[in-house]
């Protein structure tokens, strides 16, 4: 299933570009669930570059490795799932930056989640029909945070 979310945030491209590449800032704007985040290896940033991750649902943690597939800045990042252990996997996502007019962004998450096993099954048609809603939250407070960023 694809989710596909947008938002407007009221700060200028390179703006939102930095404030979402500075992966430290990750822990505060996909809170509560994102628990850690750390690149694997040393290299610059780009197209292979991966991150392990921990998120949590409720008292269950699930660590997952994922890899950059896309990296343009400041305009898009893409990556892949490469590894999960919980019931869904982000199989890939982008967030594609667009400036709209001179201080504003438009910042499009999508995401494709699968099934890992019989309880991402079942879970399946919950999540796909509460799609955008499921992701809006995370969407909202990254907004939050850049535009309490001083410019």
């Amino acid at each position: 299933m694809r989710v596909r979310t947008t938002v407007i945030i009221d700060r200028p491209i390179e703006q939102v570009w930095a404030y979402m590449d500075d992966h430290k800032n990750d822990l505060e704007w996909r809170r509560p669930s994102l628990k850690s985040l750390k690149t694997v290896g040393t290299g610059p940033v780009g197209p292979g570059t991966k991150y392990e991750g921990v998120v949590a649902m409720g008292p269950m943690k699930y660590p997952y490795v994922s890899e950059l597939t896309e990296y343009r800045p400041p305009n898009r990042v893409a990556w892949k799932g490469v590894s999960s252990a919980g019931w869904m996997i982000g199989r890939e996502g982008s967030m594609t930056l667009e400036p709209e007019g001179q201080d504003r962004t438009r910042v499009t998450h999508e995401i494709t989640m699968e099934p890992q096993n019989a309880l991402g099954r079942v879970a399946a048609p919950l999540v796909e029909r509460a799609g955008s809603r499921l992701v809006m939250p995370l969407l909202k407070q990254l907004k939050e945070e850049v535009e309490q960023t001083p410019s």
